[in-house]
């Protein structure tokens, strides 16, 4: 028989409802109590400004349930961003977060992933596997459709240049996809004319520049809109324009909502943005990680094809921003701010 004292009997009572909870943990393969959470991170790239945005809010909300988030930014580089992926995987994460750049390359991450039974969860851009555990972001497919509508409505006939993203990108497809399926009724009926229609390398805004000076040149500059698919490549298409004195005559669309963006809206020369609540969805993300690092399934609302095969999906709805809607939207939301925007802008110009 055991005899402990009244003080030996409360640590022993102790050791024993700190090893049950443990070894009860331990079986049902989830977190140990002993250390933060630790969730892997890969970014393609932070040099536009939203991936930033999403990084700091994911962080932010991770942090709030006690884990710690390992970050890798590739900047473009697949094979690159294989190699941060294993180094993430062999440190001991329990869940690793992807922004693919390629969608096609980025099927040897998830292949590592599930090598190490670790849970994947794709963020804004799927790959080209069913592999995963879980999609969160918007519809590319439907961000197109919003941005070639809106301009549509805006000019249903004339002359329309498409600058697509990068073509590694499954979203910059699915973007242009949507595009053409608006346009398409316009385009069979010759109401409206695309003289161009390019990809540009990783979103590269220089790039889209080019492409709009050469659709300029070949146009004789007899353009009505722009069919630009984010924020970046309607800048560098906006910069050709402006050195046409083509400026703020032609329609031009976006995507991200970015500062520089708002501001060339609200100055006339960009048409109108897509949003996407980048804080939301970076919460959710943080949340959803957190729930598959500990072994539970995130709560889902959806889900999207890959194949034959569907997988769970946290959808975010995306808005369209104009001059006349800033206040309610990214404002609002906090995504921009209120006194950055009026500081670049003469008062007239200010969001009412």
């Amino acid at each position: 028989m055991l005899n402990f004292g009244l003080k030996g009997l409360s640590r022993f009572l102790l050791a024993i409802a700190i090893l049950f909870p443990f070894s009860r943990l331990q079986a049902q393969g989830k977190q140990p109590l002993s250390g933060p959470l630790k969730i892997g991170f890969l970014m393609d790239s932070l040099k536009v400004e939203r991936w930033q945005t999403d990084l700091d809010k994911f962080q932010k909300r991770a942090a709030e349930l006690g884990a710690d988030v390992l970050v890798e930014t590739a900047e473009g580089d697949d094979e690159l961003q294989l190699q941060q992926a294993v180094k993430l995987l062999d440190s001991g994460v329990k869940a690793l977060v992807l922004v693919p750049h390629d969608a096609d390359k980025a099927m040897r991450i998830v292949r590592a992933a599930k090598a190490k039974q670790v849970p994947l969860l794709c963020y804004e851009r799927l790959v080209r596997d069913a592999d995963v555990s879980l999609f969160i972001g918007v519809n590319a497919l439907a961000v197109g459709l919003l941005q070639a509508d809106f301009l549509s409505q805006q000019a249903p006939k004339g002359n329309y240049v498409l600058i697509g993203g990068s073509p590694t990108d499954i979203n910059a497809k699915g973007l242009h996809d949507g595009q053409m399926r608006i346009l398409k009724p316009f385009l069979d009926r010759g109401d409206i004319k695309i003289v161009s229609d390019t990809w540009t390398k990783d979103w590269d805004p220089s790039e889209a520049y080019a492409h709009m000076s050469e659709a300029i040149e070949s146009s004789k500059g007899d353009i009505t809109a722009v069919v630009a698919s984010n924020d970046g490549t309607a800048g560098g298409a906006i910069q050709a324009l402006e050195e046409h004195k083509l400026a703020g005559k032609v329609l031009v669309s976006g995507q991200d909502a970015d500062l520089a963006a708002i501001i060339r809206i609200l100055n006339g020369t960009q048409t109108m943005t897509v949003y996407k609540p980048l804080g939301s969805q970076a919460k959710l993300a943080a949340e959803a990680a957190v729930a598959l690092a500990k072994g539970e399934a995130a709560k889902t609302t959806a889900a999207v094809s890959i194949g034959n095969k569907t997988i769970p999906a946290i959808p975010l709805n995306p808005v369209v921003v104009t001059k006349d809607n800033v206040k309610e939207t990214v404002i609002k939301d906090g995504f921009q701010n209120l006194e950055t925007i009026q500081k670049s802008l003469p008062k007239e110009k200010w969001p009412h």
